[in-house]
């Protein structure tokens, strides 16, 4: 029987309308695919078949003021492993914990991870390297890193600061200029197959990462081991919780030496505690005690309130102010302004203040930059604490002219003394001088930078006058003195406050000296603070044998002559030649007709010590690494033909 017409007419219409359904699907899902999802799509597709290889930059070297290195990097090896590639993850354990000293069951761990990659052990030593090489297992394999060390170990430590194992600055100099010592990370793309191997691997191998750019501290590495030598020395001596050394050009803000005990060791920081990787000389605030009482004398002689000779009376120890009495270590009746300094007593700064007035006295305060950051290249920073005029009580007049109730930073305090000791200018200080790029270009370059004056010239030198008598006999600081050399500075002896009780610790001290020196034409600002001595806990006997030393040691490493002419300079000579000592008559201190004087290598680098015994034709015995500490014989001693020079080393 034949079909109707009508019936296949229909049939036809319904499949046409069917495959134009269906035509219409596929194309919607094509448009959905190739235009709607098409780069994420596409991204998947990269992430199943490329990997991004990051290729970690080179870190830049960064250097002391004369080009010695304080951190470089080094190439070293790190142990990785593909999991799903080791087909006996136990065996495999067992030999790589051998050969990597690492635990076995932490190895199987992460051998039997559900993940196409995992480090076994970062920046092995090249004899763990060769067991892993003579393992041969399937899976586990080796790629170079970049390692930081620092050839100087502890020497400003905490300047220089640490890096992460991925090259991340963490601390110091490392962090704040990161940008520029790690460089750009380069990461050309390879393609895997489906078990994760690379099968294409183009430029990886010739990829050419720059490394980052150098920097070139201000710190000199020779006053900066005298620092540390010295300030460990006054904190052992008193069993002291901490001590901080700083040492400052006065006139350019130039870090010379920055330090911190305890000491740190970049090289092993994990092992290390973040209390000593702390830079207390940045982060740290304290009651400043009598060093802040310059501050005072500083506004009042600015201001025209005193003179250097006018008097006030002392009260003999005992002054009743704002309902609370402030006392003296000794009796005191009558004292010229300067011999109140010069004694540091606490009731004389407390009649000036009153005179001076609390808000002239914190507008000098706030000039001379305490209660806010100093802008030193360093992170971390603190402000320190400074209240408004308004917001202090009576007795805070008082308080804050011999130093409490007031907060301070290290760097604060010894920028303020560089104030006094350049004529009036508060200067920003600095511990970069500049960044290099690899190419040579100069990426940063530091210069000195004056904030504001502070006080006139005329202020600045008439206040340097009276701090010299601090230093002289009847001061509170003749232990600073330094022979040939006229110092001009402050001694503090502050009480810390009790957190638990309230009030102030009965026991506990901040012994403290900030000077500069030579006083009438500065190169040197120091500042010794020494936390909770134990024994005598006095700036004038504490902190200020330590800054005595520094400044004597710096002072000779400089080529500074003496500016006292009772204390003549001895025989000066140009590098690489010795000095002829004249015969005196009887042939005094037992030096021998037409003798030579031992040259002077205390304060030296290993190798500055090295090149210029071979300059001189020396012979040297070497004992120890790192800087002359003591040498055999003595510099300036007689010196014969055929003798041995003994230098010892530390550090």
């Amino acid at each position: 029987m034949r079909r109707s017409f009508p019936g296949i007419k229909s049939r036809l219409a319904m499949a046409s309308l069917f495959f134009v359904l269906l035509f219409l699907a596929v194309a919607v899902r094509a448009f959905q695919l190739q235009i709607l999802q098409g780069e994420k799509l596409k991204r998947l597709g990269e992430r199943q078949h490329l990997k991004e290889w990051i290729v970690l930059p080179k870190r830049g070297t960064i250097l002391d003021r004369a080009g010695e290195p304080l951190a470089l990097s080094l190439e070293v090896q790190s142990v990785y492993a593909r999991p799903r590639r080791i087909k006996e993850p136990e065996t495999a354990a067992r030999s790589l914990a051998r050969a990597l000293g690492v635990s076995q069951v932490e190895l199987q761990q992460k051998l039997k991870a559900e993940k196409p990659f995992v480090w076994l052990k970062r920046q092995i030593g090249p004899k763990e390297a060769e067991r892993i090489r003579a393992l041969n297992i399937e899976g586990v394999g080796m790629s170079f890193e970049p390692n930081r060390y620092y050839p100087q170990g502890q020497l400003a430590g905490q300047v220089v600061g640490f890096v992460s194992r991925d090259s991340q600055g963490l601390e110091g100099v490392e962090l704040h200029y990161d940008n520029y010592i790690r460089g750009e990370s380069g990461s050309p793309v390879i393609e895997r197959d489906a078990l994760g191997r690379r099968v294409l691997a183009q430029g990886v191998e010739e990829i050419q990462i720059p490394p980052g750019a150098d920097i070139h501290l201000t710190i000199d590495t020779s006053i900066q081991h005298l620092a540390e030598k010295q300030l460990e020395a006054a904190a052992t001596k008193y069993r002291a919780k901490a001590g901080i050394a700083v040492v400052v050009e006065p006139f350019s803000g130039e870090i010379l030496a920055l330090a911190n005990y305890p000491f740190f060791d970049p090289n092993n920081f994990a092992r290390q505690s973040s209390q000593q990787w702390r830079n207390r000389a940045v982060a740290d605030s304290f009651e400043p005690g009598s060093t802040f009482k310059t501050v005072l004398a500083a506004a009042a002689l600015d201001e025209g309130v005193v003179g250097k000779e006018d008097l006030f009376y002392c009260e003999f120890g005992k002054y009743p102010f704002a309902g609370r009495t402030i006392h003296d270590t000794h009796e005191y009746g009558w004292l010229p302004f300067y011999k109140i300094i010069q004694y540091s007593s606490n009731i004389g700064v407390t009649k000036v203040a009153e005179k001076l007035k609390k808000d002239r006295y914190f507008k000098y305060i706030d000039r001379f930059g305490f209660g806010r950051p100093t802008g030193i290249d360093i992170p971390g920073e603190a402000s320190g604490m400074v209240r408004s005029p308004d917001s202090w009580s009576s007795i805070d007049l008082a308080t804050h002219a011999f130093g409490q109730g007031i907060a301070v930073t290290p760097m604060q305090l010894v920028m303020a003394y560089g104030a006094i000791a350049n004529g009036g200018f508060l200067m920003r200080p600095f511990v970069v001088r500049r960044v290099v790029a690899p190419d040579g270009e100069v990426l940063v370059a530091n210069q000195s930078h004056v904030v504001r004056r502070v006080v006139s010239e005329k202020s600045a030198r008439l206040l340097t006058s009276i701090l010299k008598g601090v230093v002289s006999d009847g001061g509170t600081g003749p232990m600073a003195g330094v022979e040939g050399f006229e110092v001009a500075g402050k001694t503090g002896t502050a009480q810390k406050p009790d957190l638990t009780h309230g009030g102030y610790s009965a026991k506990k001290r901040v012994a403290s000296f900030v000077g500069f020196v030579p006083a009438d034409d500065p190169r040197l600002v120091l500042l010794i603070i020494v936390d909770e001595p134990e024994g005598n806990v006095y700036g004038g006997v504490v902190a200020a044998p330590a800054f005595r030393d520094i400044a004597r040691g710096a002072l000779r490493h400089l080529g500074i002559v003496p500016d006292k002419p009772e204390a003549p300079p001895l025989p000066q000579a140009a590098e690489g030649t010795l000095v002829r000592v004249e015969r005196k008559s009887g042939n005094e201190a037992g030096k021998r007709p037409g003798a030579l004087e031992v040259p002077d290598f205390v304060g030296l680098s290993l190798r500055a010590a090295v090149e210029k015994a071979r300059v001189l034709k020396l012979k040297v015995e070497l004992r120890g690494n790192g800087y002359v500490v003591k040498q055999s014989p003595a510099p300036g001693a007689a010196w014969g033909s055929g003798e041995t020079l003994t230098l010892n080393l530390q550090g």
